[in-house]
């Protein structure tokens, strides 16, 4: 196997893996549940929010 293809796989798998957790987040979406992967909470911001987060901490 060379380089090209190991390279290849490396971006397949790294696509697989993105496609999994966003089936996660629109299902928990769908289902109105909290996201929760491995065990741990997660939320989602809104670019707005985090814009806001960010000013926050450099305003401090």
């Amino acid at each position: 196997m060379n380089s090209e293809q190991k390279a290849d796989i490396f971006c397949l798998g790294v696509i697989t893996g993105i496609n999994l957790y966003q089936q996660k987040v629109i299902a928990a979406q769908q289902h109105n549940k909290a996201l929760r992967i491995n065990g741990e909470l997660y939320y989602v911001q809104s670019a707005r929010e985090r814009l806001q987060d960010m000013m926050d901490k450099i305003c401090r």
